[in-house]
């Protein structure tokens, strides 16, 4: 059994603590860890859309004090009213600049919510800047 699932098992124990691994994605459902918890779970079993809606909704009873959990950090991603501007690059970038802050304290992964506010914000202010280039460019080019 791996470290992450030995741990929910040991939770679901009613001497045992919880972990806030329990709040990862690729952590086996309580059903798993009820019925077959010396079965090692594969994370690619699971329906990732219910589970990171449950686990979006778990996050926002947490009391992080400015930091948020990776589902969150998703959740402000998807909530942006320029979402639909993101390009696979642009995802790319976001991962490249938040991956060396995320952090675990024993309990799961967090972040600030600013340095994902400030990631979004500088690829939008990218585009706008390459965009008014674009134009600056297409008007220069007309006068030639």
């Amino acid at each position: 059994m791996d470290h992450m699932q030995l741990l929910i098992v040991r939770s679901n124990d009613e001497e045992g603590e919880i972990s806030g691994h329990t709040l990862m994605a690729s952590c086996p459902p309580e059903s798993h860890i009820i019925n077959r918890p010396q079965v090692p779970w594969n994370p690619q079993d699971a329906d990732n859309a219910s589970n990171l809606s449950s686990l979006y909704d778990l996050s926002l009873r947490l009391n992080l004090d400015g930091e948020i959990t990776p589902v969150m950090a998703w959740g402000l991603v998807l909530g942006h009213p320029r979402f639909v501007e993101l390009v696979q690059e642009d995802f790319e970038s976001l991962k490249e600049e938040l991956k060396g802050k995320v952090r675990c304290y024993g309990f799961g992964a967090v972040l600030e919510e600013f340095e994902v506010r400030d990631a979004l914000n500088s690829i939008f202010t990218t585009k706008q800047e390459v965009a008014s280039l674009q134009q600056t460019y297409d008007v220069l080019e007309r006068f030639e």
